[in-house]
């Protein structure tokens, strides 16, 4: 049974909400696509940065529009592995920060609404947020920012 459902969302058009209880830890979905490179990657569509030259394009599921938030209920664990941070609530969306993923030096980010009380006013690349956010975001970076920001300082 899927603990999940597309819906409309009041902030961003459509986004993925609870429709039944999410224990906290517990897999929400994992994330699924065509790998590209980034000169094949359409920036006009979904696709998700997984690694330094590494895209996961649209996988035409749910997982295509779970949206951002500076204050996440869930976050990756495991590679693509989408998990939630506490206990998710039916009707609650779910949504994850964009920043544990992004690592593009060019990206000029985009406005963030999120409305949460760390909201940072921007979503960017992880490269470019304060150190004291970094390491607040840091348990759930993908695996290729994990090794390349904090492999070798620990």
């Amino acid at each position: 049974m899927t603990k999940v459902v597309l819906e409309s969302s009041d902030s961003h058009g459509k986004g993925v909400f609870a429709c039944a209880p999410i224990a906290q830890n517990e897999c929400i979905m994992t994330f699924s696509g065509t790998l590209f490179s980034r000169t094949q990657v359409d920036f006009d569509d979904y696709h998700l940065q997984v690694g330094e030259d590494l895209y996961l394009g649209p996988s035409h599921g749910l997982d295509d529009y779970v949206n951002h938030s500076c204050e996440p209920n869930s976050g990756f664990k495991d590679g693509l592995d989408l998990v939630a941070l506490r206990d998710i609530s039916p009707g609650e969306e779910i949504t994850w920060d964009y920043s544990t993923a992004i690592d593009e030096s060019d990206f000029s980010g985009f406005p963030c609404g999120c409305g949460a009380s760390v909201c940072r006013g921007k979503v960017e690349s992880f490269r470019h947020l304060p150190a004291v956010v970094q390491q607040r975001i840091r348990p759930w970076l993908l695996p290729y920012l994990q090794d390349k920001y904090f492999s070798k300082r620990g």
